[in-house]
């Protein structure tokens, strides 16, 4: 941790902060992980508050996967590295929950094992309907091409979105730059076996061409959040990505 907040100061104190950016006027901005079923366990809890009824990853659900010490670490780097109001400590909902389209942006990971159903690709459609937008992260295929992650990822996301397709971000595109300069070719991948250029990324627009869904594929920026101590130069751009991804979709 304290490598962690050294890192973090030494950002702070390089960086020209914007102006501050109307992000959830009426109250802050809060991180939001998505609840899901899994192909292994199913819901492994209900609590939409940390620690409450879990003992362990085995016991939460793929979707817990970094949590929470992920979740706080990126509170901390958004807190000292931007002027976005936060409220509150990160939140953990799913998609049958109302309270969910109280949240401009959301976190899923581990899409590789999603399970989704028809309640909740109804109420996934009304969210993205409604300016929603999420980050969907921490999922690979070994081999150079797509293999059972990905199609499970896509099959369910399919579910959400069946006339629309993944695009592959171009390394030009403004989420790349709205706040850290990052070169996503060159940026480490933080999976065990991947090198930087195996990384991919996509997104999904809606008829506005207004982007819905940031996809990390070969990547896991979520752990880069969790070992800012181990990954190094990788959690450094992990942090970034997740920061420009958040503040492109508060402001687009």
């Amino acid at each position: 941790m304290k490598k962690f907040l050294m890192f973090i100061l030494l950002i702070e104190s390089i960086i020209i902060v914007p102006e501050i950016l109307r992000a959830q006027d009426d109250h802050g901005y809060r991180f939001v992980r998505v609840r899901y079923d899994d192909v292994y366990r199913g819901y492994g809890g209900r609590s939409g508050g940390f620690g409450r009824g879990f003992r362990g990853r085995s016991r939460r659900g793929m979707w817990a996967t970094d949590y929470p010490t992920a979740d706080l670490n990126l509170h901390e780097a958004i807190k000292r590295t931007t002027k976005i109001p936060l409220v509150g400590q990160p939140l953990v909902l799913s998609f049958d929950e109302e309270q969910i389209y109280e949240y401009p942006v959301l976190y899923l990971t581990e899409p590789g094992y999603w399970l989704t159903n028809e309640e909740e690709v109804k109420n996934m459609q009304k969210y993205f309907a409604r300016g929603g937008f999420m980050i969907i992260d921490d999922f690979h295929d070994f081999g150079g091409r797509k293999g059972r992650e990905w199609f499970n990822f896509y099959n369910n996301i399919k579910q959400v979105f069946p006339d629309r397709e993944p695009v592959m971000l171009d390394e030009k595109h403004p989420i790349w730059s709205i706040y850290f300069d990052i070169d996503p070719v060159e940026a480490r991948s933080t999976k065990p076996g991947f090198s930087r250029y195996d990384d991919q990324y996509y997104a999904i627009y809606d008829d506005n061409g207004r982007m819905m869904c940031v996809i990390c594929y070969n990547q896991d920026i979520g752990d880069g959040w969790e070992w800012p101590a181990s990954l190094a130069d990788a959690s450094t751009v992990s942090f970034q990505m997740a920061i420009n991804f958040i503040i492109y979709a508060l402001t687009h």
